[in-house]
């Protein structure tokens, strides 16, 4: 590749990165003004909210990076201490059907690239476990647990085209100094997908029951990047 083509290249890669939301004082938005979605460098990001039992599902976005309080009142926070008042989206799935990220103009484009972590809820859980959710790798610290979300594209005529597998902490490896939570934001490639129109998140872990997952099932999402075709160059 040319010097001359790469300038072109980088010339047409948006980037979704949440800065110029407002952040209410609380330090996040999850839905409650009933706006049913936000918007950030062309894509819309879809928010269920239940007024009556005052919770949400989807999309919302967040600035806060509490990596020490334990629990689902701090359900907002990223894990990575290096995070401080960077915004970024918090994903939680609808237990009704899939939400989705979506281009606001219905076209399809490549994305290059997302950044994840793990939300400091489901981090912490996994590090130390609780009443409902197992401490990863158990007593002895060699159960093979893994925590992984699976990012879904689709196009613009909603045909599901690719997916791709991310692990938020896997404990499989036999050398026990390999398990790893992930507690930093991590650049992960999703050139793979080829052109999509909308993305989803679906979780799957090792600390599942007769009622699904017990691992919180969030994840802490940044810097999408993707290629826009129709910049004019």
């Amino acid at each position: 590749m040319t010097s001359c083509q790469k300038m072109k290249d980088d010339t047409r890669i948006q980037t979704v990165d949440f800065e110029l939301l407002t952040v209410p004082s609380a330090g996040y938005w999850n839905g409650s003004d009933a706006k049913g979605s936000f918007t950030s460098s062309g894509m819309k990001f879809v928010n269920q909210y239940n007024s009556a039992w005052k919770s949400w599902n989807g999309f919302s976005y967040s600035e806060k990076n509490d990596v020490t309080t334990g629990g689902f009142e701090n359900e907002f926070s990223v894990i990575d201490p290096a995070n401080k008042t960077n915004t970024f989206a918090v994903y939680y799935p609808s237990f009704g059907g899939d939400i989705f990220a979506q281009f606001i103009d219905n076209n399809d484009f490549t994305i290059q690239s997302i950044d994840l972590c793990n939300s400091t809820y489901a981090g912490l859980t996994m590090k130390n476990g609780n009443a409902f959710c197992k401490k990863f790798g158990g007593t002895s610290g060699t159960d093979a647990d893994w925590f992984k979300v699976t990012i879904s594209g689709y196009d613009h005529n909603n045909n599901k085209i690719g997916t791709k597998e991310v692990y938020l902490a896997d404990y499989r490896s036999t050398d026990s100094s390999k398990d790893y939570i992930l507690t930093k934001w991590t650049k992960i490639d999703l050139s793979s997908l080829g052109k999509v129109n909308k993305i989803t998140f679906s979780f799957t872990s090792s600390d599942s029951g007769a009622y699904g997952i017990n691992t919180p099932t969030y994840v802490c999402v940044d810097n999408i990047k993707y290629v826009d075709d129709s910049v004019v160059l």
